[in-house]
Formats: structure tokens, sequence, C-alpha cells
């Protein structure tokens, strides 16, 4: 991704009708920078720039979740935990551990570094027309915890969530508040009047993906309503997961890690 974005090239894609595709190994200050240039002059575009704070909010968290995991997998693997127990109760106790060392990081662990190594890279596409914005965040890795379970047990419990002490009451694992991001999502997606059950995840030839629809009026049929309505349609399309017009980008980025790691 370029360190800086010219706007004028944003709006003549928009404009067109292109899809926005942005990579990342962790949220940093030019990305989010960039991200939050895209969604504004697309909400400008659009009309909608009212819905700006809590679709730039939304699209961060979802990006920082996916980080989140990516760091989690590193955790276990350093620390030789088993990346492929699905239980809970196993889940549940290294999860302090796991928080803490987030807390403490660079000092204890530099998860940069490891994400590198594994060239655990993070991929953000926003789809758009005059109906809907809709974001997917894509894990661009192999590697990934067997937590889909527990994952959507989450998503499950947030979306009765009306403030943020009902997350705590739930996870008193996380007095931090490390693992937020998701329902403080759907907080503020309440709070807007937009639908949090847009919200989902999914997994696909072990390439994890959440994605987020915000439509922007009655017309847009939602991934969900469709599939509601016996249409036959597959919610994480195997082709869309590296969409054509970044396959190119990502290949090429590929070979940079990898002269970068071989150095």
């Amino acid at each position: 991704m370029k360190k800086f974005i010219k706007e004028s090239e944003i709006e003549k894609g928009i404009s067109e009708g292109k899809r926005i595709g942005l990579n990342c190994f962790s949220p940093t200050s030019p990305f989010l920078k960039n991200l939050e240039i895209i969604l504004r002059i697309l909400l400008k575009y659009y009309k909608k720039d009212d819905l700006m704070p809590t679709i730039f909010g939304v699209v961060h968290e979802l990006i920082n979740f996916t980080h989140l995991n990516n760091m989690r997998y590193a955790f276990y693997k350093n620390t030789n935990l088993n990346t492929e127990e699905k239980d809970k109760d196993y889940f549940l106790k290294n999860e302090v551990d796991f928080l803490n060392s987030v807390s403490d990081y660079p000092k204890k662990f530099n998860y940069r570094d490891e994400l590198l190594k594994k060239n655990m890279n993070i991929l953000t596409v926003i789809e758009h027309n005059e109906n809907a914005i809709k974001v997917l965040v894509y894990n661009q890795s192999k590697f990934h915890l067997n937590n889909e379970s527990i994952l959507r047990e989450y998503l499950k419990k947030a979306m009765n969530y009306n403030n943020v002490e009902d997350y705590y009451n739930d996870h008193p694992e996380d007095p931090k508040g490390k693992g937020l991001g998701l329902a403080f999502s759907i907080i503020l997606l309440k709070e807007a009047g937009l639908r949090p059950d847009l919200m989902r995840f999914g997994n696909q030839d072990s390439v994890m993906c959440s994605r987020i629809e915000i439509p922007f009026n009655s017309d847009y049929k939602s991934i969900r309503d469709r599939i509601l309505n016996d249409e036959s349609i597959v919610p994480f399309e195997k082709p869309n997961l590296i969409p054509p017009e970044f396959k190119e980008q990502f290949e090429k980025r590929k070979k940079e890690l990898e002269k970068t790691l071989s150095k």
C-alpha cells in the first residue's frame, strides 16, 4: 500500500464504481489515515457524510480484530500452545496471558516480526454503490487458530450488548478491554440506527474473513436477507477471497516480503 494516497485517484475510482483495497500487517497511523481519507471521500460522494464516525469506527475495529487474532496465533506458536484446540476452556485459560503479552508489547514479544515472517497480511476491501457500502477484512494467511466457534459465540452475545459494561461483565479475563472492539462496533451500529446483524464472519480455504454491510436505502438486499429469502448464494465465495484486481498487487508484495526476510 502506498504510504500516501492521492485523493484525486480515490475520487476517480469511486466515481467509476471500482472496489478499493488496502493491506497491512498492523493498522499503523499511515494506514488508518489512508482508510479515513477513502471513507470520507466515498461517503461524501454518496451524500452519507453523517455515517463517517460510525463506519470508520466499525471498519477500524474489524481490522483490529483480525490483527489481534493474528497476534494470538503468533503467541500460541511462540509458547508452544495447541493452535488446533477448539475447547473454550482451553482458549479462556490462555487468553489472560495472551492479552497481558499484548499490553507489554513490544517488551516481551515482537509481534510485528512474527507476523512478517508468517506473511500474516490483512486485506481490507471496500465495495460500494448508491445502495450500500460493504467492507470485507481478510486474513491473507493460512495460519489462524481453530476458534471460529468461540468467535461466533462472542458475536452472538455481543448482539445483545447495549453498553460496554455488558462486555466486561461477560469477559472477566479481559479487564483492559483488549478484545472489546467487535462489541464496541455493535454498540456503534445500534446507536447510529444501523443493523449490527449484517456483521458476519466466514472461513473459506483456511482464509478468515469478517464482513460488514451498511445499507444506504431500502433497495439494498443484504447477503443475510437474500439467504433468509432462500436465494442460492454463497456468503463467502471462494473467487472473492482475493479479488482479481488485487491479485497482481499481492503477488508483488509477497515477493518483496520474501526478499526482505531472506536478507
